[in-house]
């Protein structure tokens, strides 16, 4: 075995976060201490040549050498939750979602892949991603592009009931909610930020004519995921109602409301909160006899009309 394929072997075993010590070296290629601590000196001059974002450390107490990270790594925990919001919103195909953990996977060191494969093993296999089963990957990153170039595109765009329609928009940023990603676009003819499903865009390509917006008109997804509910549109507005549930989930699902009064004899709260009203409907008539809704009066009558057409179906 020569020198340098010695070296590389020693190289990939420390990049694999393993403790490497002189005298099993010297066991395994049979060769002088001397040699064996000449590679070492050559590794480090190696590293600092490249300005490898790593330093050779020789730890007395463990008695070897280990590289130790010059910059901040993706902790084994940071990964495991990364890979449990992965699988919690079945947003990607089964082999979208199967080639995104092994990336995550190997960001970490082997010692701890194999320690949150166990972990993931069982919830990996029975995985069901959302029925469309359209990858989403390279368009998601097609999109996010168009966005930081402000490409204005034309789109044949599937809707709700099967309906494919054309529409040309400018796509300002993308969102995930309720398991589907969606494209947030403004649309010239309606004025208005519409909500596109990325997997119901059946293709796209650039638009003869742009749409401009100034730099005062530009779109805030951060506001937008404060008020917006199930992807559902509508208007912005204040709403008030009391809640008999669990006090905490409806804070949850509303970041921005705030408890105005609580009523410790009927064991509720009212709670304020500023959202779309259609998604906020939605979510709301969820809770059955546990809310009812207080103001605005004409926020009061939609809630009211919802529940009667529901009754109309029993």
């Amino acid at each position: 075995m020569n020198a340098a394929y010695r070296q590389l072997t020693i190289f990939q075993n420390l990049m694999n976060g393993q403790l490497v010590t002189k005298s099993e070296l010297v066991t395994q290629f049979a060769v002088n201490p001397r040699v064996i601590q000449r590679d070492f000196s050559q590794l480090k001059q190696f590293i600092a040549d490249q300005q490898l974002p790593y330093q050779l450390a020789y730890h007395r107490d463990l008695g070897g050498y280990q590289l130790t990270s010059q910059q901040d790594d993706l902790s084994k925990q940071t990964i495991l939750v990364l890979i449990k919001v992965l699988l919690a919103s079945r947003s990607l195909t089964k082999s979208e979602l199967d080639q995104t953990i092994t990336g995550l996977l190997k960001l970490i060191k082997p010692a701890d892949r194999q320690a949150i494969e166990p972990i993931i093993k069982n919830e990996q296999f029975h995985y069901i991603p959302v029925h469309h089963q359209k990858p989403l990957l390279q368009l998601i990153w097609q999109f996010s592009q168009l966005i930081l170039k402000k490409q204005t595109i034309t789109i044949h765009y599937q809707r709700q009931h099967g309906e494919i329609v054309e529409r040309t928009i400018l796509p300002e940023a993308i969102i995930c909610s309720e398991y589907y990603y969606y494209l947030i676009s403004y649309n010239a003819k309606y004025q208005s930020n519409l909500f596109y499903r990325i997997d119901r865009i059946q293709d796209w390509h650039p638009a003869a004519n742009p749409i401009s917006r100034t730099y005062a008109q530009r779109f805030e997804d951060g506001p937008l995921r404060q008020n917006t509910h199930y992807m559902q549109p509508g208007k912005l507005t204040s709403i008030q109602f009391e809640f008999w549930g669990i006090v905490e989930a409806a804070l949850d699902r509303f970041p921005n409301a705030t408890i105005k009064a609580r009523y410790q004899k009927r064991g509720s709260v009212l709670i304020e909160t500023e959202a779309y009203d259609r998604g906020a409907l939605m979510w709301l008539l969820s809770q059955g006899p546990l809310v009812k809704v207080v103001a605005p009066t004409e926020f009061v009558e939609m809630v009211k009309e919802s529940l009667m057409e529901s009754l109309k179906n029993y």
